[in-house]
């Protein structure tokens, strides 16, 4: 009896992998990887020819796939990413569909994708924002470390350090009402860009609301987007340090996107020499369960 329990004990542990042999990591010169037998977690995309640093794909451990890349109707949307919109009046947002430029550059400088072994990871990047062919007038220093996953469940922590190295004016497009506005204004900064397959899901806000028109332009300290209980979910956590908490926040049901929109009440100016320090952490889960802090 003891040998044939000792039997069944061995036949268990090697049909149960340990977490550490459930991942595996990917690495090329501008990309990093956490893959899952043949799925994807995620992969950043650190390419200078690019620009902007992005994440896509970007799923949860489960493999349900989050984001979306270069979509026809506004193929500079990257996934998870970052863009500034109007930085003393030029469009580093938007790109020209042939050349894939914008008015100005956003210009990765350096990347560290350091992969850790118990997969977790820590990414660095210096940034500049210039006018093409000019010195930078914002430099940035952001650094995202990516949990491990464990229990259907990883994290973001995105820390973003801004230096402006001239005056600059930080804009937006314009809300309705304002000179030159739309229904479409007030986004800018961190961002993402959903699967389309996603659009039945449904916003919610640490306030209690729910659906995208209810929570589009509404201060809270974080934004779920989820399938429905114990389902797939990301949710976006504003940071109560950050300036402007809670943010007002730019969602789109039809893409679907949404971003804590840094900017959507009103423009930012910053002197020369000034700082901003930004952080913010993203949530990605199987079971639309919460974190217990932020």
């Amino acid at each position: 009896m003891r040998l044939v329990s000792i039997f069944f004990l061995l036949v268990l542990f090697a049909s149960c992998p340990s977490q550490a042999e459930t991942y595996a990591w990917q690495k090329t010169e501008h990309t990093l990887a956490l893959v899952s037998g043949t799925n994807v977690v995620w992969r950043i995309v650190a390419d200078p020819a690019e620009g902007k640093p992005y994440f896509h794909p970007l799923a949860t451990p489960g493999g349900t796939l989050l984001t979306d890349l270069r979509p026809p109707d506004h193929p500079w949307h990257r996934g998870l990413w970052w863009s500034w919109k109007f930085i003393n009046g030029l469009n580093y947002w938007e790109e020209d569909r042939l050349t894939h430029r914008s008015q100005a550059a956003t210009e990765l400088v350096a990347a560290r994708l350091q992969p850790h072994d118990d997969n977790s990871a820590e990414l660095s990047f210096s940034i500049n924002y210039h006018p093409w062919n000019a010195p930078p007038v914002l430099a940035e220093q952001r650094t995202i470390k990516v949990s491990a996953p464990a229990n259907g469940a990883y994290e973001m922590d995105w820390t973003a350090d801004f230096t402006a190295c001239a005056d600059v004016l930080l804009a937006r497009t314009p809300l309705p009402g304002e000179p030159g506005g739309g229904p479409s204004g007030g986004y800018a900064g961190l961002s993402m860009r959903l699967n389309p397959a996603t659009r039945s899901w449904v916003f919610e806000n640490s306030e209690g609301a729910s659906g995208a028109p209810a929570l589009h332009g509404k201060p809270a300290s974080w934004v779920r987007f989820s399938a429905g209980p114990d389902a797939p979910a990301v949710t976006i956590f504003d940071d109560s340090k950050n300036l402007r908490y809670p943010t007002p926040w730019f969602l789109r049901q039809d893409m679907p996107y949404f971003s804590p929109a840094l900017l959507f009440a009103k423009p930012l100016h910053m002197g020369t020499g000034e700082k901003l320090h930004l952080h913010y952490r993203i949530f990605i889960t199987d079971h639309d369960s919460q974190p217990k802090t932020k």
